[in-house]
């Protein structure tokens, strides 16, 4: 059991487990709004983003908004060239999500789905797409922080 920082954390050791329970706690009490912090739609998209990131590198149970999202899109056919919609990408679902989260009129629970998926998406798209440069940022920061 480590009990101190590690090297360059900003909040001590907070864990990953940890981390993704705090954010997961500001992200539902921002979006509901009724304390002093009231997320609008971009900080919560955002703020979704970050806390898919910090459920990504937790695991345990911390893991299920993930395995979801794929149940989800193996429903779907995605991946597999034979789904509802033809032959679909996990890029195309990556660039549907950004047109969704620039174009449609969001709500700050809107826009936290919209990052909670992206979060768990755009690193699916692999390394070295557009899509993981989001990705690998989020967890530079979760990493300085303490995760």
């Amino acid at each position: 059991m480590y009990l101190a920082a590690p090297e360059g954390a900003v909040f001590g050791a907070l864990g990953a487990g940890g981390l993704a329970f705090a954010l997961a706690l500001f992200l539902a009490l921002g979006v509901k709004g009724e304390g002093r912090v009231r997320l609008k739609d971009n900080p919560a998209m955002i703020c979704g983003f970050v806390a898919s990131t910090a459920f990504s590198a937790a695991g345990s149970i911390w893991s299920n908004p993930e395995r979801i999202t794929s149940q989800g899109l193996t429903g779907l056919g995605v991946g597999s060239g034979s789904g509802p919609f033809g032959n679909v990408g996990i890029g195309a679902v990556a660039l549907v999500l950004l047109i969704l989260m620039t174009c449609w009129r969001l709500t700050p629970l809107r826009g936290a789905i919209l990052g909670l998926i992206a979060g768990i998406v755009w690193p699916a798209a692999g390394d070295g797409t557009l899509w993981a440069i989001p990705s690998e940022l989020a967890a530079a920061v979760l990493m300085m922080i303490g995760g």
